[in-house]
């Protein structure tokens, strides 16, 4: 099994839409690993899991009123992390169903999701999609001035995995 590290290059993009525009966002300094077989060069799903976890004051939308207002409606200082973990994965090599849990608000709820994976160069490239609804997670749809924010929230994950190299005396 082999242990991957997310890199810089890895970022989650957040989708809402708004009764004005829609927001677009995303989050970077994302912490986590993604531990796979991989076997002639392609990506098993025999014992496939992971993490991805980052902190929400990492959103950035680019309108830095949207990102304050964003930050404390959804409490960033109470509940400073957001988490992906998956437990499980099936089918292969490159189209995967994902399990596990999404961590939000301090909430946690199941889910299964599709993702994609496969090894290039070395590296681990998955992508995946989860969308939710913030009143699941105990958020209110909310307002900024007269701009009232959809419940239902896109995230578009994008992520590179090193290959960790194991310490030792080697």
């Amino acid at each position: 099994m082999a242990r991957f590290t997310w890199t810089p290059e890895s970022v989650v993009e957040l989708h809402a839409d708004s009764s004005v525009h829609p927001i677009h966002g995303d989050i970077r300094n994302l912490r986590g690993e993604g531990n796979v077989d991989v076997v002639d060069g392609n990506v098993s799903a025999n014992g496939a899991s992971g993490y991805i976890e980052a902190d929400v004051e990492q959103l950035q939308t680019g309108k830095k009123l949207e990102d304050i207002a964003l930050r404390k409606q959804i409490d960033a200082k109470k509940f400073p992390t957001v988490r992906y973990e998956v437990r499980g994965a099936e089918g292969g090599p490159e189209s995967f169903k994902l399990s596990g849990s999404f961590t939000f608000h301090g909430v946690t709820q199941d889910f299964v999701e599709e993702a994609k994976a496969s090894v290039q160069g070395g590296k681990l490239h998955v992508e995946a999609e989860h969308t939710f609804d913030i009143r699941d997670f105990g958020v209110k749809p909310f307002k900024i001035l007269s701009m009232s924010i959809k419940p239902e929230v896109r995230l578009v994950v994008h992520l590179v995995g090193q290959e960790a190299r194991s310490g030792g005396w080697g």
